[in-house]
C-alpha cells in the first residue's frame, strides 16, 4: 500500500485541490476493462482482508450490512497522459489505496466493504467545457461501476440490504446509478446513500433526503467550505445534511461537538476539529486547527469531506442501523 508522509497529505490537500498546473492535452483510449468475478479488481470485498478493514477507532461490533463505496478522483495525468485511468495500473493503485483507506473505513462500522477500482474519468473533466471527449470519459468511469455495482448485487445476494457510500466522482456516478437503475426493489434494499462531495438535486432522487439523524432508505449529502469562501452557486433542490447533527436546519453545530476527525493515519481520531452550518447548498466552518495545518491555503475543504466527520459519520451510520434492528 502507498505510504504517504503527513508533508505529502497536506501537499494534496493543499495543492491537489486546485488542481494546479495540470495539462488538458490529453489523450482518449480505453484501458482494459476490470473483470468484477476477479477479487483482484476490487480494492476492497467482502472475501478477503484489505485496506477497507481498517480501523481508526475501536469497533465494539458490526452488522454484517454490506457497504458499497465509490472513491473520489485520483487520477491526475501529465500532458500526453489518458483522459481515464488504467484501473490495472500499479501506480493508479497506490494511489487509490490511500483514499479508499481513509475514507471507506468511515463505513466499515455496517460491515464488509465492496470497493471496486474503475477507470475512472481525469480530474481535468472539472476544468474543461463540456465535450464529446469528457462525457465519454465520464461516461466509460460511470460503467465500471454500475457494472461493479452489479457484481456487488450478485455476491451480496438477493434481498440482502445495503449502504452506498461515495465522495466526489464517486458521488457523480452513484448519483447516477441511483437516477438511472433503481427500481422499487433496490429502493426498499437501500438503508441509507452517503453521497458526499458533489451536488445532489434531490428532486432528481428517487431516494429523498434524509432529514432526521435515524431515517433509513433516505441519502445525505454535503460539501465542506471554509466560511469566507466564495460559495460555489447552488440552486434550492441541491440536497444538505448537517454531518454533525444529521438533520437539514441551519443552526450551527459548533466544533466542540464533533466527535472526531481523522486527517493523518497515525494521529488517529482528533475530537473538535471543525464544527458545521448549512448555508446555501454547502457547509461552512471555521478552518480545521491542528499540526500543519498552516499549510491549507484553500478555503474549499472538498479532501477533507468525509474525514473531517469521520467519526461523526461512523457514529451516525452505527445509530441509523441499530434503529433499523430495533424496528425489526
Amino acid at each position: 500500500m502507498l505510504s504517504i508522509s503527513r508533508t505529502h497529505t497536506l501537499a494534496l490537500l493543499a495543492v491537489t485541490m486546485a488542481g494546479c498546473g495540470l495539462s488538458q492535452d490529453l489523450i482518449f483510449e480505453v484501458p482494459p476493462a476490470p473483470d468484477y468475478t476477479d477479487l483482484d479488481n476490487w480494492a476492497g470485498h467482502g472475501e478477503k482482508l484489505d485496506i477497507t478493514d481498517s480501523i481508526f477507532v475501536s469497533t465494539p461490533r458490526t452488522f454484517g450490512i454490506p457497504v458499497f463505496y465509490v472513491y473520489p478522483t485520483v487520477h491526475f495525468p501529465d500532458k500526453g497522459g489518458s483522459w481515464n485511468a488504467d484501473s490495472y495500473a500499479e501506480e493508479v493503485r497506490e494511489r487509490t489505496h490511500y483514499a479508499v483507506k481513509m475514507q471507506s473505513s468511515a463505513f466499515n462500522v455496517a460491515g464488509p466493504v465492496y470497493a471496486p477500482y474503475y477507470r475512472q474519468a481525469a480530474y481535468q473533466v472539472y476544468n474543461v467545457a463540456p465535450n464529446t471527449t469528457t462525457a465519454n470519459a465520464y461516461m466509460l468511469a460511470y460503467n465500471d461501476v454500475r457494472t461493479a455495482f452489479n457484481q456487488f448485487l450478485l455476491d451480496i445476494g438477493p434481498d440482502v440490504p445495503f449502504v452506498l457510500a461515495s465522495h466526489s466522482q464517486g458521488t457523480d456516478h452513484l448519483e447516477r446509478l441511483i437516477r438511472n437503475e433503481f427500481d422499487k426493489e433496490l429502493q426498499e434494499r437501500l438503508i441509507v446513500a452517503y453521497l458526499v462531495g458533489m451536488p445532489v438535486d434531490r428532486e432528481n432522487m428517487p431516494a429523498p433526503l434524509c432529514e432526521y439523524p435515524l431515517q433509513t432508505g433516505c441519502f445525505v449529502s454535503w460539501r465542506t467550505f471554509h466560511k469566507s469562501a466564495n460559495l460555489p452557486q447552488s440552486t434550492a433542490t441541491v440536497g444538505v445534511v448537517n454531518p454533525l447533527s444529521w438533520n437539514t436546519a441551519t443552526d450551527e453545530v459548533p466544533a466542540e461537538e464533533n466527535p472526531g476527525a481523522v486527517v493523518f493515519e497515525k494521529d488517529g481520531v482528533l475530537p473538535g476539529l471543525i464544527g458545521a452550518q448549512i448555508q446555501d447548498g454547502v457547509i461552512i466552518a471555521n478552518r480545521p486547527k491542528f499540526k500543519g495545518s498552516w499549510l491549507i491555503q484553500t478555503k474549499d475543504y472538498h479532501r477533507g469531506d468525509i474525514n473531517l466527520y469521520y467519526l461523526s459519520i461512523r457514529e451516525n451510520l452505527r445509530a441509523r442501523l441499530e434503529n433499523l434492528e430495533q424496528q425489526r
